[in-house]
């Protein structure tokens, strides 16, 4: 029942935060951001957070593992590994560019590790929710206008931090003490933010220069940039000349 109560709160909390940034970004960017997504869009939400699921789920077993045998330590080594679990959110958010895109990726992360045998069983699910809502956040503050290396690696930072609470309670590491889970939840930013820092944006790029993620945000965003590098790309068209 705690738990149930718990993560209750806890999304209840995500779904705030939420939309107080959409509503900040709103006013910001003076203008409404678009919520809607392409079949193309979903599709490759769907992709991104299913692959990383069935990543997760070797991921949660090495977790496992860690705590069965390093005692006290197995949590926050655990931690240290923590960060594949986050990926799909910033990648997706950093594809698609649209509000609720991490988020929703990482609901289809948390099916995709029910679905392949995640030892944890359905808190993945629930946990996968957290993930995402703390990862939007990052997109949300800058207004979804701002791709830097920084807010990806602050996207894949905030991943736990909504998820910590009941990660420690489902675990039974909640009464070694605030010190012992506050230096948990450092490790896991740190282990999100290298991941995130690492994989996403080489990984994006590279699909896209593939041409697999023609017609997104991001493939836009590319071939804008690289138009403009293009000799004579920016100069003005001289009139004709008269006969």
């Amino acid at each position: 029942m705690v738990s149930v109560v718990m993560y209750a709160v806890l999304i209840g909390i995500a779904l705030l935060s939420l939309w107080w940034s959409y509503q900040r970004n709103q006013v910001q960017g003076g203008r409404g951001l678009p919520v809607g997504f392409t079949l193309l869009e979903i599709v490759i939400i769907a992709v991104v957070g299913v692959v990383n699921g069935i990543l997760g789920t070797p991921n949660a077993v090495a977790g496992r593992f860690l705590q069965t045998f390093s005692g006290t330590y197995g949590f926050l080594l655990f931690s240290m590994i923590a960060g594949g679990f986050y990926v799909s959110a910033p990648l997706a958010g950093y594809i698609v560019r649209k509000p609720g895109a991490a988020m929703l990726s990482e609901v289809f992360n948390g099916i995709a590790q029910l679905l392949t045998g995640n030892p944890n069983g359905v808190v993945a699910l629930l946990a996968g929710l957290l993930q995402g809502a703390g990862a939007e956040v990052a997109f949300a503050f800058y207004g979804y206008r701002r791709w830097t290396l920084a807010v990806v690696m602050l996207s894949g930072a905030l991943s736990p931090i909504l998820q910590q609470a009941p990660e420690a309670y489902y675990f039974g590491v909640g009464p070694l003490g605030l010190g012992y889970n506050l230096l948990s939840l450092v490790i896991r930013m740190i282990s999100g933010a290298v991941y995130a820092g690492v994989i996403v944006i080489p990984l994006a790029q590279a699909l896209a220069r593939a041409g697999v993620l023609r017609g997104t945000r991001l493939d836009r965003a590319i071939r804008e940039k690289r138009s403009s590098w293009e000799p004579g790309a920016n100069e003005p068209v001289p009139p004709p000349q008269a006969a």
